[in-house]
């Protein structure tokens, strides 16, 4: 039986290819796992400052009267903070709560003429970041859900008043709140500013799921985040 010999070329060639390898793996992190790449296992903190432009609101029968009423939120400028946290390199769980105060109009045939007023509305979201590459400048995809809140003054209540000691009589007018589950989709870039700032810029659409509202109304945003990693 004859077996084949290998020629010293082939051998060093062989042994060049392995220890190449081995180089190359022992080089390269693996950035899913939890200490792979710089972001991962960091922690993010930051502010939030951004723009909104919702969809009309429409409730078909309004306060049980049958009267249909179209509610139009203006386009506003919304503000909060976030913290986040770098499950690997590219996987990002992070929590944001924003506020904002816009107006609005209410337009129906049972009004004698539009209402308007300001809205409160303050919001939270729980979202997951997809980075899409490993560096420091990275586009990504967001998702997530969360809530909303919006408070209006009470039309139908007029104003509450209690005695106080020091002011006398301290009246405030009367409110409505009605909470919405949300959910969101999104995309953007991120990018690491040396060894820990960070950008974050991200557009979307975020769907409000209001009880007393008879369509599924929506706000299209855009924010940058303006932040910091720490361990």
């Amino acid at each position: 039986m004859n077996v084949p010999r290998l020629s010293r070329s082939s051998i060093l060639a062989s042994a060049l290819f392995v220890a190449a390898t081995v180089s190359t793996s022992a080089q390269l992190p693996n950035y899913f796992a939890p200490g792979g790449g710089h972001r991962a296992g960091a922690w993010d903190g930051y502010v939030v400052l951004g723009g909104a432009a919702p969809s009309t609101i429409r409730y078909d029968n309004a306060a049980g009267n049958g009267s249909s009423v179209d509610v139009d939120i203006d386009t506003h400028v919304q503000g909060g903070v976030g913290v986040g946290y770098n499950l690997n390199q590219f996987w990002n769980v992070n929590f944001e709560l924003m506020a904002a105060a816009p107006d609005y109009t209410a337009t129906s045939p049972a009004f004698s003429g539009d209402i308007e007023d300001s809205v409160y509305q303050g919001s939270g979201k729980l979202n997951f970041d997809f980075h899409l590459l490993p560096g420091r400048i990275t586009p990504l995809l967001s998702a997530g859900i969360g809530f909303v809140t919006l408070t209006v003054s009470d039309p139908d209540s007029g104003y509450v008043c209690y005695p106080d000691y020091w002011w006398g009589y301290v009246c405030y007018e009367s409110t409505q709140t009605e909470a919405a589950f949300t959910w969101n989709v999104g995309a953007g870039l991120r990018a690491d500013l040396g060894a820990n700032f960070f950008l974050k810029a991200v557009a979307g659409v975020e769907w409000w799921l209001l009880g007393d509202a008879d369509n599924v109304p929506y706000s299209i945003f855009g924010n940058l985040s303006v932040g910091m990693t720490f361990r």
